[in-house]
């Protein structure tokens, strides 16, 4: 395929994530401008940031009064996962540059990793056509919440935040129908980061993932990973 090709494939692979992404977008930026954000700042913010689960901590900090510096230090221990996250998905592209994987890499979330992760495609441009759209689903999403907040009632922009763990499970059901393996080690990581957070607190969702990717190398079989011609998944 070309470029352009692999981009569009990756884009349309993108449209189950935005699904997830708006009306979670959405709920965002009602806790935003409950924190006191104002609508330029809930979008710049989702521009500048995007982070999912950073941008919902630091607002709801804000909201409790937290200062700056506990907002960044906080943030920068939960989203430390997007480093293991690049690194993996830079392994897996082919006929990439230094620039490309900069440019990119602030493109990285937990559910266009996941989704990239399982695909059999290894293009970079294909990568770049999935986490870019669901990059400008997020803003879209924030940008949609901070009009419409006012004519919602607030139990209905509430519950746009569980569609974040719907994305999650629609992401690995065809999967784990695959390779039940799959299932057993969300599930073992899962419970790794629970009991993790009494001892470590935020550092447990670092932790759990590179322990749950240790445990993955020799629990899920290698075949799962190999195409008909010898290649890698």
């Amino acid at each position: 395929m070309s470029k352009k090709d692999e981009f569009i494939f990756g884009f349309k692979k993108a449209i189950p994530i935005t699904m997830g992404y708006i009306p979670m977008g959405i709920g965002y930026a009602a806790l935003a401008i409950k924190a006191g954000l104002t609508p330029l700042q809930t979008v710049g913010f989702s521009i500048l940031v995007y982070a999912g689960a950073g941008e919902i901590i630091a607002v709801t900090m804000l909201l409790n009064g937290a200062t700056a510096f506990a907002i960044i230090l906080t943030n920068f221990v939960v989203n430390l996962r997007y480093f293991v996250m690049n690194v993996c998905v830079y392994n897996k592209v082919q006929k990439t540059s230094p620039l490309l994987n900069a440019l990119s890499c602030h493109l990285t979330t937990d559910e266009s990793f996941a989704m990239f992760s399982l695909m059999d495609e290894s293009s970079i441009w294909t990568y770049v056509g999935l986490s870019l759209t669901s990059w400008l689903s997020w803003i879209l999403g924030a940008a949609i919440g901070v009009f419409v907040l006012d004519l919602l009632p607030v139990i209905v922009t509430n519950s746009f935040n569980i569609s974040l763990y719907a994305l999650f499970v629609a992401i690995l059901i065809p999967n784990v129908k695959k390779n039940y393996r799959i299932g057993l080690l969300v599930i073992i990581t899962g419970i790794m980061n629970i009991i993790l957070q009494t001892i470590i607190g935020n550092w447990s969702i670092i932790v759990s993932t590179l322990l749950g990717a240790l445990i993955g190398v020799y629990l899920i079989n290698d075949a799962y990973f190999l195409t008909d011609d010898g290649g890698i998944k």
